[in-house]
């Protein structure tokens, strides 16, 4: 056995035996070439007997998006069907052992934007009457948790919560005519964004959340819903996205949206101000962490959002 195809074996055994969160896989037939693993929602292909002609046959029952190296997460391989096998073109040769490991993003089964989560309270719901001011809100954890903390402040005051955790202005934005517009408010209430920064998604500019945001809110005027756009909440550090620093972008997203509603007329909301500290992140008392608001903080939006419905309303 020549040096290099002993240095790939050991280097697949360590990822396959060490605690790294990697996991043997016997959903696909095991290839001739080596075998796959997986970790973190990626499939791994791990080549022992790269392919003379370079191409990598693969079990059709795996729907790839794409194949990168594990040496190179830039370097994207094309995948084709060629004589009714799923084929990835590698290079001839690999450049070194690592660059035996491929990871493979595969295409997404779930519903994306969570189009379901709500499908059912929405069929349920009766259509507003002539004289009710129907308010939805739409939003990501923050709004989702809202109605957890203080269900009666959405009770009484005939709001519909339709929050969903971890969710950006582009899954908001598709789901948008389902979840609002269907629903006939007459005021929405639009906060996205911090998910976005965060990059639960993949990357986006700022202008980009923006745009998104925009959008939103020209859907709900077309369909003679009034509009109230909130700003983002302040945060510091995003728990799960410990890289990220958010405070420029947010302010950046935040003035953006403020100047979108004076130049359209629509109303702002500023949940921002009341609510940032001397580090231009969520004040201690008024959060559970560095993002979501407790109890206490959502008392502190109330009064805000009330206030900013009644201006919607009294809007032509």
């Amino acid at each position: 056995m020549d040096i290099c195809k002993k240095i790939i074996i050991i280097t697949v055994a360590t990822l396959l035996n060490v605690g790294v969160g990697v996991s043997q896989t016997n959903t696909y037939a095991k290839p001739e070439w080596g075998n796959y693993t997986t970790e973190d929602g990626f499939l791994y292909a791990h080549v022992l007997n790269w392919p003379e002609d370079g191409k990598l046959v693969i079990d059709r029952a795996i729907k790839p998006r794409q194949a990168t190296l594990v040496s190179e997460p830039s370097k994207k391989f094309k995948i084709k069907l060629i004589e009714d096998e799923l084929t990835i073109l590698l290079p001839e040769k690999p450049a070194d052992s690592v660059a035996s490991i491929l990871k493979i993003q595969l295409v997404s089964n779930e519903d994306w934007a969570n189009l379901n989560r709500y499908r059912k309270a929405n069929e349920a719901l009766q259509p507003p009457s002539k004289k009710e001011n129907r308010v939805v809100f739409m939003g990501n954890s923050i709004t989702e948790r809202w109605v957890d903390f203080n269900p009666d402040f959405f009770t009484n005051n005939n709001f519909i919560g339709r929050g969903i955790s971890g969710q950006t202005s582009s899954q908001m934005l598709l789901r948008f005519k389902q979840d609002v517009i269907h629903l006939n408010p007459k005021v929405v209430i639009i906060h996205a964004g911090t998910n976005d920064i965060a990059g639960n998604t993949g990357p986006i500019s700022v202008t980009s959340i923006a745009d998104n945001i925009f959008s939103m809110a020209e859907l709900a005027k077309a369909n003679n819903i009034k509009v109230v756009l909130a700003s983002v909440l302040p945060a510091s550090s995003y728990s799960w996205s410990p890289a990220i620093v958010p405070v420029e972008k947010i302010s950046k997203l935040n003035t953006l949206i403020e100047a979108y509603t004076k130049a359209n007329g629509l109303v702002y909301l500023d949940y921002y101000t009341p609510m940032v500290n001397a580090d231009k992140g969520l004040k201690k008392e008024y959060g559970r962490d560095t993002v979501h608001p407790n109890l206490d903080g959502y008392h502190v939006m109330e009064p805000l959002v009330t206030e900013a419905i009644k201006k919607a309303l009294k809007k032509k």
